[in-house]
């Protein structure tokens, strides 16, 4: 085929694995990003040398299938350390009672993340096994030396619809305001608490507790 005196000329956007290997050339770069790490944290993973990493990472440089190889494994295990699973779930894989990881959690032993839901007024509760493997190592079965802990979440009052109203009104926020103020779901959320139907979470409770004290 010949067009404009050019024979066989094509674009070298025609294929995804042709000429250039435009994919395999920033194949590494999409690895780190995947799993959210800086070139620096993405070399310390993989044990190379910082430049040497950025040389691939920008495409100076073709990766080696070895290192790409090395690099999908780092990530998937990554990416499953990092994955949030609920206590219950996390406890069988450490070995140990749920009323341990539910007794690290509420201490701050164990860096759980506390859902914006609850279930039978108590937030529900996650935590990663990188966080668990940390528990175990630092704080399970040891009975000296230990920091002191942080204060756990609140106990939400029994008046909260009352504060509710009360913090709006002084604030002058709509319950659309206010929902804005402590990242809720919306206006009907704290429609539903100041009505009485629904409790806050603890962890939502937090915040607004926050916002009291900002605004004081």
């Amino acid at each position: 085929m010949v067009t404009s005196g050019h024979a066989g000329r094509r674009s070298l956007y025609c294929t995804r694995d042709g000429w250039h290997g435009v994919r395999e050339m920033y194949e590494l770069r999409q690895l780190r990003r995947s799993v959210d790490l800086g070139q620096r944290e993405f070399a310390a993973l993989l044990a190379v040398p910082l430049e040497t990493l950025r040389t691939w990472d920008s495409g100076r440089r073709a990766t080696p299938a070895s290192v790409l190889s090395r690099a999908a494994a780092a990530v998937a295990h990554q990416q499953r350390q990092t994955t949030l699973l609920p206590l219950d779930q996390l406890a069988k894989e450490l070995g140990v009672h749920i009323r341990t990881l539910q007794a690290a959690a509420r201490t701050g032993r164990l860096a759980a993340h506390f859902s914006v839901r609850s279930a039978f007024g108590r937030p529900i509760r996650s935590a990663s096994r990188a966080d668990g493997e940390q528990f175990l190592l630092q704080h399970y079965r040891c009975f000296s030396g230990q920091a002191i802990c942080p204060r756990p979440l609140p106990i939400v009052p029994s008046d909260y619809d009352a504060r509710l109203r009360a913090l709006r009104q002084r604030l002058r926020l709509t319950q659309d305001g206010l929902a804005r103020r402590i990242d809720a779901a919306g206006k009907a959320v704290v429609y539903q608490w100041e009505s009485r139907k629904r409790t806050p979470s603890p962890v939502l409770w937090q915040r607004v507790i926050e916002l009291e004290r900002r605004k004081r």
